[in-house]
């Protein structure tokens, strides 16, 4: 999931913007996404899964099967690039251009915070299945 994400916002072809194949997190947890701005960085996906409906004897074996994965980019928040907007709404109708067959959810959901000088965006794709 996480290679299908980022061949796909590759190819949006965003202006000013990289897109690399790097983990967001250098080896002691440290954020790279702040060292590199306008620099998109992809994180590992996360799977979790649960019964989809419960029954007495437990005997369930459909089951929601929930995969995450988050995209993290950073910007100088004085001097914000033109173009800022439209690529974090690029960003998210790229959830439907993902290759994940069986879905029938998929959500993004973006949030924002500061750290020193830096507009930090943070999107969380979500991808729903029965399984």
């Amino acid at each position: 999931m996480r290679q299908q994400l980022i061949n796909a916002i590759k190819a949006l072809g965003l202006s000013g913007y990289g897109v690399t194949e790097e983990l967001p997190f250098d080896e002691s947890g440290g954020s790279v996404y702040i060292k590199n701005p306008k620099r998109i960085y992809i994180d590992n996906q996360q799977v979790t899964k649960l019964p989809l409906f419960l029954t007495l004897n437990g005997g369930s074996r459909a089951q929601n099967t929930t995969t995450i994965v988050t995209v993290f980019i950073a910007v100088d928040a004085k001097n914000k690039p033109a173009n800022y907007d439209d690529t974090i709404s690029k960003l998210v109708a790229v959830k439907d251009e993902v290759d994940f067959p069986g879905s029938n959810s998929r959500t993004v959901s973006v949030a924002t915070g500061y750290e020193g000088d830096l507009l930090i965006s943070e999107l969380e794709y979500e991808f729903i299945r029965i399984t």
